[in-house]
């Protein structure tokens, strides 16, 4: 899969009120899905999602890849540790989740879109809804920001150091 991709091209798709998330892991396991899948409650914007994304595309061309997929490359990019167990289980789809926001990589030709289509029983929502959708005392818990933290800007900073500077700083 990974000698596919020939672009810097990241799609974003998020989907609602998903009704078969324990079979989308299962396609996932089974490399059906070409696909990662995060869960939107840990996604501070799009921003953050995007650099996670590049840094995976960096780590693809290079071969310094840590996982086994740009996919989980993704997930271990956004956690703040460098457990993949940890990053796979926090980051990806939840068993319960009815919301997952789906990253394709490559140029999107239309055929990922009706890939996805076809595995996911829900509603494909608006990019622009993901910040309803995140969690902030989540996200503040998982990256370990302080409470008295509220700056939106000094949160998007933080984060961004976070994920760029992950290898050196732990």
């Amino acid at each position: 899969m990974e000698a596919e991709i020939r672009s810097a091209d990241v799609s974003f798709f998020l989907y609602e009120k998903i009704e078969n998330m324990k079979e989308i892991k299962e396609f996932l396991m089974k490399g059906e899905l070409k696909a990662a899948v995060v869960n939107p409650e840990l996604v501070y914007n799009i921003d953050v999602l995007l650099f996670a994304s590049h840094k995976s595309l960096y780590s693809l061309k290079y071969s310094q890849l840590k996982t086994k997929t740009i996919f989980t490359e993704l997930l271990y990019n956004l956690s703040p540790t460098r457990s993949i167990r940890d990053s796979l289980t926090m980051f990806g789809a939840q068993d319960d989740g009815t919301t997952a926001l789906f990253i394709v990589f490559g140029k999107e030709d239309g055929e990922s879109a009706n890939s996805l289509k076809t595995c996911i029983k829900g509603c494909l929502a608006p990019i622009d809804s993901l910040m309803n959708l995140r969690n902030l005392s989540k996200i503040k818990k998982v990256y370990k920001i302080s409470d008295e933290i509220n700056d939106e800007e000094a949160i998007y900073n933080y984060l961004v150091t976070k994920v760029a500077s992950k290898e050196v700083l732990l």
